[in-house]
């Protein structure tokens, strides 16, 4: 197996939980978050089991691509010599019923059809893949990760997986001794150019800079409560630790994410981080790390 490309969390999954601990997120929002959490929980168990099981191929999690202007995101894709196997991970929880083509909560609130959702992104994949001049078929597969979760009143469906079903799901792929094609390994790295990391879907919240609470976010708790050292920054929460270099950069990261839009100032990235670092020290690490960004700024500024 090739791990050609890691899990990630999605821009959306990081915008809402930089605002989940810098403002009060409307229910609504809050709840968008949850799902994020518990799915990308969901992505990250079904990644245990394909490492746990090792099946031939090249995987890539977490893939965003394009076809005609149109958006669609994989799960995670497995690509053997002569098959790509689409995955779909759903981390529901509960009791659900299907009917009238629909997926109804015990509550009788509906859900999207899962079916729908990965016909459409196997019907992309394979117009991007025929565009790339591949023709090889696609599987599609849906998981069910969560063991609580419980469906009734559907006909046995091939495209589903339960999570009791999962290992035996994996270890029944054809295992193959023989190398991969370099066909394959050149479809796996298109796909993986392709990829859009930078994608921002259009219905992410309204937030400014002015409104957001300013300070370094543990990445392990999310809180906001931290000391320094001379050389070290602590979550005086969970006591995780890092050096101040790390916690610098790693919030600069975190306000590119949120304001891509945004030139990286030393004054910006200073308030951002909450006044608690020189200056001088940021300006260090942002003349390290984004001096051409900063030049491009620059030039353009000049020229205006």
């Amino acid at each position: 197996m090739i791990l050609l490309k890691d899990r990630t969390k999605s821009v959306t999954h990081r915008v809402l939980e930089s605002l989940n601990a810098r403002m009060n997120l409307p229910d609504e929002e809050k709840k968008k978050y949850e799902n994020q959490v518990k799915g990308f929980a969901g992505e990250k168990q079904f990644d245990f089991h394909m490492t746990q099981t090792h099946p031939f191929g090249i995987i890539l999690n977490d893939l965003v691509l394009t076809h005609r202007d149109t958006v669609f995101q994989i799960d995670s894709l497995l690509i053997t010599n002569d098959s790509v196997y689409l995955y779909e991970v759903k981390n529901y929880t509960g009791t659900y019923f299907f009917k009238e083509e629909s997926f109804f909560a015990e509550s009788g609130y509906k859900i999207l059809n899962p079916l729908r959702q990965i016909d459409r992104s196997a019907t992309y994949l394979h117009n991007v893949m025929l565009r790339l001049g591949y023709r090889l078929t696609i599987h599609s597969v849906i998981v069910f990760i969560n063991p609580d979760f419980q469906l009734y009143s559907l006909l046995p469906n091939k495209l589903f997986v339960f999570s009791n079903q999962l290992s035996k799901h994996l270890n029944n792929l054809p295992s193959q001794d023989i190398s991969l094609k370099h066909e394959q390994l050149e479809l796996a790295n298109k796909l993986k150019e392709f990829h859009n990391e930078n994608y921002r879907p259009d219905n992410l919240p309204i937030y400014i800079f002015d409104h957001l609470k300013k300070g370094i976010i543990c990445p392990i708790c999310f809180s906001i409560r931290y000391t320094t050292t001379r050389q070290n920054y602590f979550c005086t929460a969970c006591g995780y630790k890092e050096t101040n270099r790390q916690a610098i950069e790693r919030s600069i990261k975190e306000f590119k994410v949120l304001f891509p839009d945004l030139m990286l100032t030393t004054t910006r990235i200073y308030q951002w981080c909450g006044e608690i670092y020189s200056r001088q020290h940021i300006r260090i690490i942002l003349k390290k790390n984004y001096q051409s960004q900063l030049s491009r700024h620059m030039t353009y500024y000049s020229e205006k």
